[in-house]
């Protein structure tokens, strides 16, 4: 499918919701005996939060001097774009690196050891342009052909990549005793990819712009983290679950999975011959993070430091993820504006509305809806229920 055909769908799901969501509402209003207890700032703070961090800006933009004032000229721009690119990509790492600490609840990692596993992933992806100057000079790159292009997202792009964010979680699991339990896999996976996404980050936003900073965000440093954590998944299962299959096929298996998970995300962007089908990306990115949240909800549930006195505040996350990915998503506005004028960056905004709108509020929605019950591993499957995130 088109891109854009997925984004207006995905657009029609969203409003479908937010309709929904209306219509509870008003029939919570007619319920109640006290009408003024209904407009309480507890019912409407997510609301009242995505309207102050999206319309600030706005505001400012088209009512005051602020664009005038801190008006970049384009000289300008081009010579510090390496370092906003930097300070750009840090800020996308961050964000989602204290996302995936927040729901360590019950054995928090060790500050040193993260650390650790993010320089390591960092000195690692600065040296992946060797092994990609190896498969090329070996003759395997990527081909107008589909079929020789998957192959190559696949086991060029695919197996590279997921191979260099492994490095660093095997070395903490060789010479350290930091993961002790089931989700310190996904956690030191997940930070692994995103040291692997801070250098990837910073080398695209600096040579396309910093404007793609919301394709960066949303789309492909979770995307790394999805892939990185089924390797960190099969390990989990190695360890802590008894199988009938060899561990060593588990392991196979879920770093096949990972590597062609990978490349399957990457053909459809970079392959021209199937490049109206692009929207495949995005269908199989929601799927991934749906998957991703089953997988981290089955580890902190199989916690052998599971306490149930300590609990997994959802509220938090959600206001939490709301603030930051929404901040995100309006920075490329403000720098939008800044760079050219407050026309351009209106239309900038409608047009990532448009293409990110449905995607921040599914991350928002999706991965702030744990349900922490010590044992219970819910089945890793799908169903087109996955794209309708339940609100409250």
């Amino acid at each position: 499918m088109q891109q854009n055909v997925i984004y207006l769908l995905l657009n029609i799901i969203g409003i479908i919701l937010f309709i929904k969501w209306v219509i509870n509402q008003v029939k919570d209003y007619r319920s109640l005996e006290h009408k003024l207890l209904f407009f309480s700032f507890q019912r409407f703070k997510y609301l009242i939060i995505a309207l102050i961090i999206i319309a600030t800006p706005l505001l400012l933009v088209n009512n005051s001097s602020i664009e005038e004032k801190l008006h970049l000229v384009v000289s300008n721009t081009a010579s510090n774009t390496l370092i906003y690119s930097i300070i750009l990509s840090f800020l996308i790492s961050a964000v989602w690196l204290k996302y995936i600490t927040k729901i360590d609840v019950f054995d928090k990692e060790k500050k040193r050891h993260i650390l650790l596993i993010l320089v390591l992933s960092i000195v690692f992806t600065c040296l992946s342009e060797y092994p990609y100057k190896f498969i090329h000079f070996l003759g395997f790159t990527n081909s107008k052909a589909p079929i020789g292009s998957f192959l190559y997202c696949v086991f060029g792009i695919g197996f590279i990549e997921e191979t260099i964010k492994f490095i660093p979680l095997l070395l903490v699991l060789k010479f350290t005793k930091a993961i002790d339990e089931p989700y310190d896999y996904l956690l030191y996976a997940s930070a692994s990819a995103l040291g692997f996404a801070f250098v990837e980050n910073a080398m695209y936003l600096n040579s396309y712009g910093l404007d793609i900073i919301n394709a960066r965000a949303m789309y492909a440093t979770v995307a790394h983290m999805t892939f990185s954590s089924t390797i960190a998944y099969g390990l989990f299962l190695i360890r802590f679950k008894k199988l009938k299959q060899s561990s060593y096929m588990i392991f196979i298996g879920f770093y096949f999975l990972a590597i062609l998970s990978h490349g399957f995300y990457d053909f459809w962007l970079i392959n021209e011959a199937v490049s109206d089908y692009m929207g495949m990306t995005t269908l199989f990115f929601l799927a991934t993070v749906h998957i991703w949240f089953v997988m981290k909800n089955n580890t902190i549930n199989a916690s052998n430091f599971f306490n149930k006195n300590i609990q997994l505040n959802n509220d938090t996350l959600k206001v939490y993820l709301m603030i930051s990915l929404l901040s995100i998503f309006m920075i490329s506005y403000i720098y939008v504006a800044v760079a050219w004028n407050e026309n351009e960056a209106n239309s900038f905004f409608l047009k990532s509305i448009f293409a990110y709108g449905y995607i921040v509020f599914y991350l928002i929605a999706t991965l702030s809806k744990y349900n922490v019950v010590q044992g219970v591993l819910k089945p890793i499957e799908l169903s087109i229920k996955f794209l309708f995130p339940k609100i409250k």
